[in-house]
Protein backbone atom coordinates (compact mmCIF):
# COMPACT_ATOMS: atom_id res chain seq x y z
CA UNK A 1 0.00 0.00 0.00
CA UNK A 2 1.42 3.44 -0.89
CA UNK A 3 2.69 5.64 1.92
CA UNK A 4 0.82 8.79 2.96
CA UNK A 5 2.69 12.06 2.91
CA UNK A 6 2.46 13.20 6.54
CA UNK A 7 2.97 16.85 5.58
CA UNK A 8 -0.17 16.75 3.44
CA UNK A 9 -2.55 15.46 6.16
CA UNK A 10 -5.21 17.97 7.20
CA UNK A 11 -8.07 17.58 9.71
CA UNK A 12 -11.19 19.71 10.17
CA UNK A 13 -12.64 20.73 13.55
CA UNK A 14 -16.22 21.03 12.34
CA UNK A 15 -16.04 17.73 10.42
CA UNK A 16 -14.98 15.12 13.01
CA UNK A 17 -12.88 12.16 11.68
CA UNK A 18 -12.52 13.76 8.21
CA UNK A 19 -8.97 13.92 6.81
CA UNK A 20 -7.55 14.97 3.46
CA UNK A 21 -4.09 13.90 2.32
CA UNK A 22 -1.84 12.95 -0.59
CA UNK A 23 0.11 9.76 -1.13
CA UNK A 24 3.87 9.99 -1.63
CA UNK A 25 4.67 10.39 -5.35
CA UNK A 26 1.02 11.31 -6.09
CA UNK A 27 -0.26 14.77 -6.97
CA UNK A 28 -4.01 14.27 -6.38
CA UNK A 29 -5.69 14.52 -2.99
CA UNK A 30 -7.64 11.76 -1.19
CA UNK A 31 -10.01 11.83 1.78
CA UNK A 32 -10.92 9.39 4.55
CA UNK A 33 -13.62 9.47 7.25
CA UNK A 34 -14.90 7.11 9.94
CA UNK A 35 -18.29 5.53 9.12
CA UNK A 36 -18.47 2.70 11.70
CA UNK A 37 -17.99 -1.03 11.40
CA UNK A 38 -21.53 -2.05 10.42
CA UNK A 39 -21.27 -0.88 6.80
CA UNK A 40 -19.12 -3.11 4.61
CA UNK A 41 -19.17 -0.96 1.48
CA UNK A 42 -20.39 2.42 0.20
CA UNK A 43 -21.05 3.00 -3.51
CA UNK A 44 -19.37 -0.35 -4.30
CA UNK A 45 -16.19 0.74 -2.48
CA UNK A 46 -15.07 -1.23 0.57
CA UNK A 47 -15.12 0.11 4.14
CA UNK A 48 -11.84 -0.85 5.82
CA UNK A 49 -11.83 -1.14 9.63
CA UNK A 50 -14.67 1.39 9.82
CA UNK A 51 -12.90 3.91 7.55
CA UNK A 52 -14.06 4.96 4.09
CA UNK A 53 -12.42 7.18 1.49
CA UNK A 54 -11.13 7.50 -2.05
CA UNK A 55 -9.46 9.86 -4.50
CA UNK A 56 -10.83 13.39 -4.82
CA UNK A 57 -9.40 13.60 -8.35
CA UNK A 58 -8.00 17.09 -7.97
CA UNK A 59 -4.59 18.64 -7.35
CA UNK A 60 -6.03 21.90 -5.98
CA UNK A 61 -6.16 21.90 -2.16
CA UNK A 62 -9.20 24.20 -1.82
CA UNK A 63 -11.19 22.18 -4.33
CA UNK A 64 -10.15 18.98 -2.57
CA UNK A 65 -11.25 20.33 0.83
CA UNK A 66 -14.67 21.35 -0.49
CA UNK A 67 -15.21 17.99 -2.19
CA UNK A 68 -14.18 16.14 0.99
CA UNK A 69 -16.60 18.20 3.10
CA UNK A 70 -19.42 17.55 0.62
CA UNK A 71 -18.72 13.80 0.75
CA UNK A 72 -18.65 13.92 4.55
CA UNK A 73 -22.03 15.70 4.81
CA UNK A 74 -23.67 13.45 2.22
CA UNK A 75 -22.42 10.17 3.71
CA UNK A 76 -23.13 11.23 7.32
CA UNK A 77 -26.67 12.28 6.38
CA UNK A 78 -27.36 8.98 4.60
CA UNK A 79 -25.99 6.91 7.49
CA UNK A 80 -28.09 8.79 10.06
CA UNK A 81 -31.24 8.51 7.95
CA UNK A 82 -30.71 4.78 7.41
CA UNK A 83 -30.44 5.23 3.64
CA UNK A 84 -27.01 3.58 3.54
CA UNK A 85 -27.31 -0.12 4.31
CA UNK A 86 -25.49 -3.30 3.43
CA UNK A 87 -26.89 -5.15 0.42
CA UNK A 88 -26.84 -8.36 2.46
CA UNK A 89 -29.36 -9.22 5.16
CA UNK A 90 -29.10 -6.76 8.06
CA UNK A 91 -32.06 -7.90 10.19
CA UNK A 92 -30.51 -9.60 13.20
CA UNK A 93 -32.39 -11.08 16.12
CA UNK A 94 -29.90 -12.34 18.70
CA UNK A 95 -32.62 -13.69 21.01
CA UNK A 96 -34.51 -15.58 18.28
CA UNK A 97 -31.57 -16.68 16.14
CA UNK A 98 -29.25 -17.85 18.92
CA UNK A 99 -30.45 -17.46 22.53
CA UNK A 100 -33.79 -19.28 22.14
CA UNK A 101 -32.10 -22.13 20.27
CA UNK A 102 -29.39 -22.34 22.96
CA UNK A 103 -31.90 -22.67 25.81
CA UNK A 104 -33.99 -25.18 23.80
CA UNK A 105 -30.87 -27.29 23.32
CA UNK A 106 -30.03 -27.06 27.04
CA UNK A 107 -33.59 -27.98 28.02
CA UNK A 108 -33.55 -31.15 25.87
CA UNK A 109 -30.16 -32.08 27.31
CA UNK A 110 -31.49 -31.65 30.87
CA UNK A 111 -34.56 -33.79 30.07
CA UNK A 112 -32.50 -36.59 28.55
CA UNK A 113 -30.25 -36.72 31.61
CA UNK A 114 -33.10 -36.29 34.15
CA UNK A 115 -31.49 -33.19 35.62
CA UNK A 116 -33.31 -30.56 37.69
CA UNK A 117 -34.54 -27.67 35.55
CA UNK A 118 -34.27 -25.07 38.33
CA UNK A 119 -30.78 -23.85 37.36
CA UNK A 120 -31.76 -23.59 33.71
CA UNK A 121 -34.91 -21.62 34.57
CA UNK A 122 -32.79 -19.29 36.71
CA UNK A 123 -30.34 -18.68 33.84
CA UNK A 124 -33.19 -17.98 31.40
CA UNK A 125 -34.71 -15.53 33.86
CA UNK A 126 -31.36 -13.79 34.37
CA UNK A 127 -30.81 -13.42 30.63
CA UNK A 128 -34.29 -12.25 29.61
CA UNK A 129 -34.78 -9.95 32.62
CA UNK A 130 -31.38 -8.23 32.54
CA UNK A 131 -29.39 -8.97 29.38
CA UNK A 132 -31.82 -9.24 26.47
CA UNK A 133 -32.42 -5.54 25.81
CA UNK A 134 -28.69 -4.93 25.25
CA UNK A 135 -28.64 -7.22 22.20
CA UNK A 136 -31.80 -6.12 20.38
CA UNK A 137 -31.27 -5.57 16.62
CA UNK A 138 -27.53 -6.01 17.04
CA UNK A 139 -25.29 -7.41 14.28
CA UNK A 140 -23.91 -10.34 16.27
CA UNK A 141 -21.27 -10.96 13.57
CA UNK A 142 -19.64 -7.62 14.43
CA UNK A 143 -17.47 -8.62 17.40
CA UNK A 144 -16.59 -4.98 18.20
CA UNK A 145 -20.27 -4.03 18.36
CA UNK A 146 -20.97 -7.10 20.51
CA UNK A 147 -18.15 -6.22 22.90
CA UNK A 148 -19.48 -2.66 23.24
CA UNK A 149 -22.96 -4.00 24.11
CA UNK A 150 -21.48 -6.50 26.57
CA UNK A 151 -19.57 -3.74 28.37
CA UNK A 152 -22.75 -1.63 28.44
CA UNK A 153 -24.45 -4.58 30.12
CA UNK A 154 -21.59 -4.95 32.63
CA UNK A 155 -21.75 -1.25 33.50
CA UNK A 156 -25.50 -1.51 34.02
CA UNK A 157 -25.24 -4.63 36.20
CA UNK A 158 -22.57 -2.99 38.35
CA UNK A 159 -25.23 -0.54 39.54
CA UNK A 160 -27.11 -3.38 41.24
CA UNK A 161 -25.08 -6.60 41.34
CA UNK A 162 -21.88 -7.76 42.98
CA UNK A 163 -18.93 -8.48 40.72
CA UNK A 164 -19.06 -12.21 41.51
CA UNK A 165 -22.72 -12.27 40.40
CA UNK A 166 -21.93 -10.38 37.20
CA UNK A 167 -19.42 -13.07 36.21
CA UNK A 168 -22.34 -15.55 36.19
CA UNK A 169 -24.20 -13.36 33.70
CA UNK A 170 -21.05 -13.16 31.59
CA UNK A 171 -20.80 -16.95 31.65
CA UNK A 172 -24.31 -17.16 30.17
CA UNK A 173 -23.37 -14.72 27.39
CA UNK A 174 -20.14 -16.65 26.74
CA UNK A 175 -21.95 -19.99 26.44
CA UNK A 176 -24.61 -18.49 24.15
CA UNK A 177 -21.95 -17.01 21.85
CA UNK A 178 -20.00 -20.28 21.71
CA UNK A 179 -23.23 -22.10 20.82
CA UNK A 180 -23.84 -19.55 18.05
CA UNK A 181 -20.33 -20.10 16.70
CA UNK A 182 -20.76 -23.89 16.69
CA UNK A 183 -23.96 -23.46 14.68
CA UNK A 184 -22.16 -21.21 12.18
CA UNK A 185 -24.13 -18.09 13.16
CA UNK A 186 -21.32 -16.15 14.83
CA UNK A 187 -18.09 -15.79 12.90
CA UNK A 188 -15.82 -14.26 15.57
CA UNK A 189 -16.36 -14.67 19.29
CA UNK A 190 -16.46 -11.37 21.21
CA UNK A 191 -14.12 -10.96 24.17
CA UNK A 192 -16.03 -11.59 27.40
CA UNK A 193 -14.70 -9.46 30.29
CA UNK A 194 -12.90 -11.36 33.04
CA UNK A 195 -13.55 -10.88 36.76
CA UNK A 196 -10.65 -8.42 37.01
CA UNK A 197 -12.06 -6.41 34.08
CA UNK A 198 -15.54 -6.41 35.64
CA UNK A 199 -14.02 -5.24 38.90
CA UNK A 200 -12.60 -2.13 37.22
CA UNK A 201 -14.21 1.14 38.18
CA UNK A 202 -16.23 3.08 35.62
CA UNK A 203 -15.15 6.74 35.63
CA UNK A 204 -17.86 9.39 35.60
CA UNK A 205 -18.35 12.11 33.05
CA UNK A 206 -18.00 15.61 34.41
CA UNK A 207 -20.43 18.47 33.66
CA UNK A 208 -17.99 20.12 31.24
CA UNK A 209 -17.73 16.82 29.31
CA UNK A 210 -21.50 16.53 28.91
CA UNK A 211 -21.69 20.18 27.82
CA UNK A 212 -19.07 19.48 25.13
CA UNK A 213 -20.90 16.35 23.95
CA UNK A 214 -24.27 18.10 23.80
CA UNK A 215 -22.72 21.05 21.94
CA UNK A 216 -21.30 18.64 19.35
CA UNK A 217 -24.70 16.90 19.03
CA UNK A 218 -26.29 20.29 18.32
CA UNK A 219 -23.54 21.02 15.77
CA UNK A 220 -24.39 17.77 13.97
CA UNK A 221 -28.03 18.82 13.87
CA UNK A 222 -27.06 22.15 12.28
CA UNK A 223 -25.01 20.34 9.64
CA UNK A 224 -27.46 17.53 8.84
CA UNK A 225 -30.82 19.06 9.89
CA UNK A 226 -31.71 15.57 11.15
CA UNK A 227 -34.25 15.86 14.01
CA UNK A 228 -32.74 12.79 15.61
CA UNK A 229 -29.86 14.92 16.90
CA UNK A 230 -32.26 17.45 18.44
CA UNK A 231 -33.94 14.59 20.28
CA UNK A 232 -30.57 13.15 21.37
CA UNK A 233 -29.50 16.59 22.65
CA UNK A 234 -32.63 16.75 24.85
CA UNK A 235 -32.34 13.12 25.96
CA UNK A 236 -28.75 13.51 27.23
CA UNK A 237 -29.93 16.60 29.12
CA UNK A 238 -32.79 14.57 30.59
CA UNK A 239 -30.35 11.88 31.83
CA UNK A 240 -28.43 14.62 33.65
CA UNK A 241 -31.50 16.38 35.05
CA UNK A 242 -33.36 13.39 36.57
CA UNK A 243 -31.08 11.69 39.08
CA UNK A 244 -32.96 8.37 39.25
CA UNK A 245 -32.35 7.94 35.52
CA UNK A 246 -30.30 5.21 33.93
CA UNK A 247 -29.44 5.34 30.26
CA UNK A 248 -31.67 2.79 28.54
CA UNK A 249 -35.05 1.99 27.05
CA UNK A 250 -36.93 2.97 30.20
CA UNK A 251 -35.71 6.57 30.24
CA UNK A 252 -35.89 6.93 26.45
CA UNK A 253 -39.51 5.74 26.42
CA UNK A 254 -40.99 8.09 29.03
CA UNK A 255 -44.44 9.38 28.11
CA UNK A 256 -46.24 12.62 28.84
CA UNK A 257 -48.52 11.12 31.52
CA UNK A 258 -45.43 10.24 33.61
CA UNK A 259 -44.83 13.95 34.34
CA UNK A 260 -46.74 15.97 36.91
CA UNK A 261 -46.40 19.69 37.65
CA UNK A 262 -46.62 21.23 41.10
CA UNK A 263 -46.61 24.95 41.88
CA UNK A 264 -44.92 26.79 44.71
CA UNK A 265 -45.84 30.44 45.34
CA UNK A 266 -42.22 31.22 46.20
CA UNK A 267 -40.78 29.68 43.03
CA UNK A 268 -41.27 31.18 39.54
CA UNK A 269 -41.29 27.95 37.46
CA UNK A 270 -43.22 24.70 37.97
CA UNK A 271 -41.76 21.88 40.04
CA UNK A 272 -41.93 18.84 37.75
CA UNK A 273 -42.04 15.29 39.07
CA UNK A 274 -41.29 12.36 36.75
CA UNK A 275 -42.33 8.80 37.60
CA UNK A 276 -40.48 5.87 36.05
CA UNK A 277 -42.28 2.53 35.82
CA UNK A 278 -40.94 -1.02 35.92
CA UNK A 279 -37.36 -0.15 36.74
CA UNK A 280 -35.01 -3.04 37.46
CA UNK A 281 -35.55 -2.96 41.24
CA UNK A 282 -38.84 -1.07 41.70
CA UNK A 283 -42.18 -0.98 39.91
CA UNK A 284 -42.53 2.78 40.43
CA UNK A 285 -40.07 5.45 41.45
CA UNK A 286 -40.33 9.23 41.15
CA UNK A 287 -38.13 12.27 41.53
CA UNK A 288 -38.14 15.94 40.51
CA UNK A 289 -36.29 17.36 37.51
CA UNK A 290 -33.53 19.93 37.89
CA UNK A 291 -34.85 23.51 37.39
CA UNK A 292 -32.54 24.30 34.44
CA UNK A 293 -34.07 21.45 32.41
CA UNK A 294 -37.63 22.44 33.32
CA UNK A 295 -36.98 26.04 32.38
CA UNK A 296 -35.18 25.44 29.06
CA UNK A 297 -36.46 22.15 27.61
CA UNK A 298 -39.50 20.77 29.43
CA UNK A 299 -42.13 23.11 27.85
CA UNK A 300 -41.01 22.08 24.34
CA UNK A 301 -40.93 18.34 25.08
CA UNK A 302 -44.31 18.21 26.75
CA UNK A 303 -46.19 19.44 23.66
CA UNK A 304 -47.53 16.02 22.78
CA UNK A 305 -50.49 13.74 23.53
CA UNK A 306 -50.86 12.20 26.98
CA UNK A 307 -49.75 8.71 25.92
CA UNK A 308 -47.05 9.85 23.49
CA UNK A 309 -43.33 9.38 24.05
CA UNK A 310 -41.75 12.76 24.72
CA UNK A 311 -38.62 11.80 22.74
CA UNK A 312 -39.39 11.23 19.03
CA UNK A 313 -42.97 9.97 19.54
CA UNK A 314 -43.24 9.01 15.87
CA UNK A 315 -40.56 6.30 16.30
CA UNK A 316 -42.37 3.20 17.59
CA UNK A 317 -39.34 0.89 17.54
CA UNK A 318 -37.78 2.20 20.75
CA UNK A 319 -35.04 -0.46 20.84
CA UNK A 320 -33.82 0.60 17.42
CA UNK A 321 -33.92 4.25 18.47
CA UNK A 322 -31.95 3.57 21.67
CA UNK A 323 -29.31 1.63 19.73
CA UNK A 324 -28.90 4.61 17.41
CA UNK A 325 -28.57 6.99 20.39
CA UNK A 326 -26.01 4.73 22.05
CA UNK A 327 -23.87 4.35 18.93
CA UNK A 328 -23.86 8.08 18.23
CA UNK A 329 -23.02 8.88 21.86
CA UNK A 330 -20.00 6.57 21.75
CA UNK A 331 -18.93 7.99 18.38
CA UNK A 332 -19.22 11.64 19.42
CA UNK A 333 -17.62 11.08 22.80
CA UNK A 334 -14.73 9.24 21.09
CA UNK A 335 -14.27 11.95 18.45
CA UNK A 336 -14.06 14.58 21.20
CA UNK A 337 -11.45 12.50 23.04
CA UNK A 338 -13.79 11.99 26.02
CA UNK A 339 -14.79 8.33 25.77
CA UNK A 340 -11.68 7.09 27.56
CA UNK A 341 -10.58 8.49 30.93
CA UNK A 342 -7.58 7.15 32.83
CA UNK A 343 -7.46 4.23 30.40
CA UNK A 344 -11.11 3.25 31.03
CA UNK A 345 -14.18 3.76 28.84
CA UNK A 346 -17.15 5.96 29.75
CA UNK A 347 -20.44 4.82 28.17
CA UNK A 348 -23.76 6.66 28.66
CA UNK A 349 -24.14 4.94 32.04
CA UNK A 350 -21.28 7.12 33.27
CA UNK A 351 -23.72 10.05 33.29
CA UNK A 352 -25.33 8.37 36.30
CA UNK A 353 -21.93 8.38 38.02
CA UNK A 354 -21.70 12.11 37.33
CA UNK A 355 -25.14 12.55 38.91
CA UNK A 356 -23.97 10.68 42.01
CA UNK A 357 -20.96 12.99 42.38
CA UNK A 358 -23.13 16.11 41.99
CA UNK A 359 -25.61 14.79 44.57
CA UNK A 360 -22.88 14.03 47.08
CA UNK A 361 -21.32 17.46 46.62
CA UNK A 362 -24.74 18.98 47.46
CA UNK A 363 -26.12 16.56 50.09
CA UNK A 364 -22.90 15.32 51.75
CA UNK A 365 -24.76 12.21 52.94
CA UNK A 366 -24.30 8.79 51.34
CA UNK A 367 -27.70 7.54 52.53
CA UNK A 368 -29.49 10.49 50.90
CA UNK A 369 -27.52 9.94 47.68
CA UNK A 370 -28.47 6.24 47.68
CA UNK A 371 -32.13 7.15 48.18
CA UNK A 372 -32.00 9.68 45.32
CA UNK A 373 -30.34 7.16 42.96
CA UNK A 374 -32.66 4.29 43.94
CA UNK A 375 -29.75 2.11 45.04
CA UNK A 376 -27.94 1.07 48.23
CA UNK A 377 -25.35 3.04 50.26
CA UNK A 378 -22.88 0.19 49.65
CA UNK A 379 -23.20 0.58 45.88
CA UNK A 380 -22.80 4.35 46.20
CA UNK A 381 -19.58 3.89 48.19
CA UNK A 382 -18.07 1.23 45.93
CA UNK A 383 -19.15 2.48 42.49
CA UNK A 384 -19.76 6.21 42.50
CA UNK A 385 -17.57 8.20 44.88
CA UNK A 386 -14.02 7.36 43.75
CA UNK A 387 -13.76 10.72 41.98
CA UNK A 388 -15.50 12.88 44.60
CA UNK A 389 -13.36 15.60 46.18
CA UNK A 390 -16.07 16.19 48.79
CA UNK A 391 -16.02 12.52 49.82
CA UNK A 392 -12.22 12.64 50.19
CA UNK A 393 -12.45 15.76 52.38
CA UNK A 394 -15.18 14.24 54.57
CA UNK A 395 -13.35 10.91 54.82
CA UNK A 396 -10.19 12.74 55.85
CA UNK A 397 -12.10 14.38 58.72
CA UNK A 398 -13.96 11.19 59.74
CA UNK A 399 -10.63 9.41 60.13
CA UNK A 400 -9.40 12.30 62.30
CA UNK A 401 -6.45 13.10 60.04
CA UNK A 402 -7.26 16.82 60.23
CA UNK A 403 -6.65 16.80 64.02
CA UNK A 404 -3.20 15.22 63.82
CA UNK A 405 0.01 17.19 63.78
CA UNK A 406 1.50 17.77 60.38
CA UNK A 407 4.41 15.48 59.44
CA UNK A 408 7.81 16.93 60.37
CA UNK A 409 8.83 17.28 56.70
CA UNK A 410 5.72 19.38 56.00
CA UNK A 411 6.40 21.60 59.02
CA UNK A 412 9.96 22.16 57.84
CA UNK A 413 8.83 23.16 54.36
CA UNK A 414 6.15 25.41 55.86
CA UNK A 415 8.61 27.19 58.16
CA UNK A 416 11.47 27.27 55.67
CA UNK A 417 12.87 30.78 55.15
CA UNK A 418 14.20 31.72 51.76
CA UNK A 419 17.88 32.66 51.54
CA UNK A 420 17.07 35.46 49.13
Amino acid sequence: MPKISKKSIKTYKTYPTLKTFKYVNSEVYHFVMYVGTILKEINNKKVMSGNFGHSLQTRVIREAEQKAKDYYKDITSKINSGELKNSKKTDFNFDKDIVARYFDYREKDYQMNNRSMSNLRKEKSQYYNYCSEFFINIDYNDDILMETSIMDLVNFLKQERRDTTITKYMNIISQVCKFGQRKGLIKALPNIPTFSRINEEVPPYFPKDIRAIRNQIMEEYRKTEDRFFLMMYDYIGFLSALKINRAGLNSLSVQKFQFKETRDDNYPIPIVKCTLHNTKNKKRIADVLEPWFVDQYYPKLIKCNSDDYIFMPEEKNRSKLYERVRKNFVRISSELGLYEFNGKTRPMYSIRHMNALKLYEDLKDINLVAQALNTSPEIVKSNYLNYSDEWARNRFKVLGYDKRKLPQSSMKSKNKVSDK
